[in-house]
């Protein structure tokens, strides 16, 4: 196995320092991902044989086991190096099923075997089944659960190199779902046809299923910002606002373009071009020791004498597909280099909308455009 250096894991051993714990039992998709390299496809939903797909225990800093439900081995190929990998009983046919008790079994023995006891345990209080809450009380009433979900939300802002590697791997897909949306428009296609031929693009280039947040709308449906693709035959001379968010190896990645399908209006044209100047001034303003709401401040200002947007102007990005830091009017975090961040402003007038969107890492002096695709307004 190729060795990563995974500096996060030192800052999660900063942070059991800060609040005084033994370790951590994480719960979430993101953090799994983030501190041990496992991901599902979660695009199934939550399975009727498994309390979690894996959990993930951490104490001390030398011993990460992960619980993994035994009909998930096939998605082991991700690990970290030194992850330990304990199963549990899922689906079965002989007998009832009996995963949740058997889940509990398997995670206490972790926890005993180490010697843990009475330790002071770091929760993700937000996903953590009461079910598993309630056998590790009554287990050890010397256990005590502390919940570091913000904390962890501001760890996993700064990514490490090989997360970046997978974030920009998830940034070329939405660059070809963009390519396939100029590629494939054309007046009479419904919205979903459009959208199964970019989502087979993507998918072809991938080599697997990748599961995605997609807005892909068109005329009206534009001014509002956004919405899932339907029926809707797309007539000449609207717009198609297409925002993409695809999933790969539990790293995502965004962009978002509108394009006219035909000749857009000299007003239509005026506020993309608006748009795109603020998305060049958001990029413009990234760099470590900025405020994230200095940056929306700066895209905000530039557009508002076309009303406000309604939205952030952009978010973080790496295992969830919306993460610290939110580039919003209130937020004072700091950018730091190693973030990576999604910049998305817009205008919605009442019978259009034009939002364009980037996906870009802060680096040491400024940062660096992760999402190559050039937003364009027309096909020629």
């Amino acid at each position: 196995m190729t060795t990563v250096k995974v500096s996060r894991l030192d800052r999660l051993e900063v942070l059991a320092k800060a609040k005084g714990l033994d370790g951590f039992l994480f719960t979430s998709p993101s953090s799994i991902k983030c501190f041990s390299g496992y991901y599902y496809n979660f695009e199934t939903g939550p399975s009727p044989f498994h309390v979690l797909p894996a959990a993930l225990i951490v104490f001390p800093f030398e011993l990460k086991s992960l619980l993994v439900a035994d009909n998930e081995q096939d998605k082991l190929a991700g690990l970290l190096p030194d992850v330990q990998v304990s199963y549990y009983s899922s689906y079965v046919y002989e007998n009832a099923l009996r995963f949740t008790e058997d889940f509990s079994s398997q995670l206490l023995k972790i926890i005993d075997a180490n010697g843990f006891e009475n330790a002071r345990i770091g929760i993700e209080q937000n996903t953590m089944p009461y079910g598993l809450y309630k056998t590790l009380r009554e287990h050890s009433i010397g256990i005590k659960l502390i919940d570091i979900t913000n904390e962890l939300n501001f760890l996993k802002a700064v990514k490490d190199e090989d997360e970046i590697n997978n974030i920009r791997k998830a940034s070329h897909l939405a660059d070809m779902g963009q390519a396939a949306v100029l590629k494939y428009a054309k007046e009479g296609i419904t919205e979903l046809e459009l959208f199964s031929k970019l989502r087979l693009d993507m998918e072809t280039v991938a080599g697997a299923r990748v599961p995605m947040m997609t807005d892909l709308v068109s005329g009206q449906s534009t001014a509002s910002g956004g919405g899932n693709p339907t029926n809707k035959i797309i007539k000449k001379n609207e717009l198609i606002l297409c925002d993409l968010t695809p999933c790969l190896n539990g790293y995502w990645g965004d962009s978002c373009n509108t394009m006219a399908l035909g000749k857009p209006s000299t007003e239509q044209k005026r506020i993309f071009n608006l748009v795109k100047e603020a998305l060049e001034i958001g990029v413009n303003s990234i760099r470590p020791g900025v405020q994230a709401k200095e940056v929306d401040l700066a895209m905000r200002k530039h557009l508002e004498a076309e009303g406000d947007f309604a939205h952030h102007g952009g978010h973080g990005v790496g295992t969830v597909y919306h993460e610290e830091p939110r580039i919003t009017p209130y937020n004072t975090i700091v950018l730091q280099p190693s973030m990576v961040i999604a910049l998305e402003p817009a205008v919605y007038k009442n019978d259009f909308g034009i939002r364009l969107e980037h996906l870009m890492l802060v680096t040491k002096d400024g940062c660096e455009v992760l999402t190559k695709f050039d937003h364009r307004f027309e096909q020629s």
